[in-house]
């Protein structure tokens, strides 16, 4: 995995957060991939509604829009060549797709009595796949008024862990006669490009300061003989772990959100960006010790993970 420690460096003028390998103290552009938004699978036929335990999911099928749509093509190629003059480095949105896919043919899904509550969805997949640092979101519109042509477009960054809007921007193009597109759609975005930037710069100033967001989630299996409740160690199980996360924690977050003899969530906590050697870590990586600790223990028996994305981890205790 690449090594990172984020400095804020000036990208053409703009502040922009890059990423730092502590091997040999380069700077090195924050990663993207660029994706089409669900609003314009949708426009175009490309998003699946799914039923899931009686709940609607909408997926959106990237893989099909990629081979049926030029213009999709073209319009992520627009962005990768703006984002590739700030500096950025590229994660293709294709080539992350057929990477699912052999992931998906020569893993067998794990089934449980959680799994709906489990299931990851395409845009979690892709970012867990992929690494990238952020993942852009693009929407777009061509107007048509006689012999003129405009393009209304929105363009959004997307926290790779979280996928939460760290920064967007939206615009129509100017009229024109016989202009493609890309053209089109590559000099409006490109007239917005300080004001984006501005907004990245301060999105990655705040991920150096208050780490990244992640979600956390511990359960224990029906059959499992104990709870939150159960003696561990000196205390109570329920409260070991949340002193663990008070300890590990950028910050210091104490309170879940949600708290049970059987479930204990975190939403929204901090981790550090990186780990003692400079590493960029997922919610995995960071959970990983306490996750040894407690599947070290005769008590508990045993410890299931599973990962949604880069940002969320769910931990089931006991044996199955």
């Amino acid at each position: 995995m690449r090594k990172i420690l984020l400095s804020v460096l000036m990208l053409c003028g703009f502040g922009v957060a890059m990423a730092q390998t502590p091997a040999t103290g380069q700077a090195a552009a924050p990663s993207i991939m660029v994706i089409p938004s669900d609003n314009w699978c949708a426009s175009q036929g490309f998003l699946t509604e799914v039923s899931l335990n009686g709940v609607t999911h909408y997926q959106p099928e990237y893989r099909k829009a990629l081979v049926s749509s030029s213009e999709l093509k073209m319009a992520i190629s627009t962005v990768n060549r703006l984002m590739s003059k700030q500096g950025f480095n590229l994660v293709d949105l294709e080539a992350t797709l057929k990477n699912i896919e052999a992931e998906n043919a020569e893993n067998a899904v794990t089934m449980s009595s959680q799994g709906a509550m489990i299931n990851e969805s395409p845009r979690e997949q892709l970012a867990r796949v992929a690494r990238a640092d952020l993942i852009f979101e693009i929407t777009w519109d061509v107007n048509k008024m006689g012999p003129y042509s405009s393009v209304q477009w929105t363009l959004r960054a997307l926290d790779s862990y979280s996928l939460k809007e760290v920064a967007s921007a939206g615009s129509t193009s100017a009229k024109s006669a016989g202009v493609e597109m890309s053209v089109l759609l590559e000099e409006s975005i490109a007239s917005n490009m300080p004001s984006f930037l501005d907004l990245l710069r301060n999105y990655f100033v705040q991920l150096k300061t208050l780490g990244r967001e992640i979600s956390l989630e511990f359960r224990v299996w029906d059959n499992a003989g104990f709870n939150f409740e159960s003696d561990f160690e000196d205390d109570e199980l329920g409260y070991v772990i949340k002193q663990w996360v008070k300890r590990n924690a950028v910050g210091g977050t104490t309170t879940p959100s949600q708290a049970s003899p059987n479930v204990i969530k975190y939403t929204n906590i901090r981790i550090p960006n990186v780990d003692e050697e400079g590493y960029q870590i997922s919610a995995s990586d960071w959970v990983h010790k306490l996750s040894r600790k407690l599947k070290k223990s005769p008590t508990i028996g045993g410890v299931t993970e599973y990962g949604k994305g880069l940002g969320t981890i769910i931990l089931i205790l006991g044996a199955k």
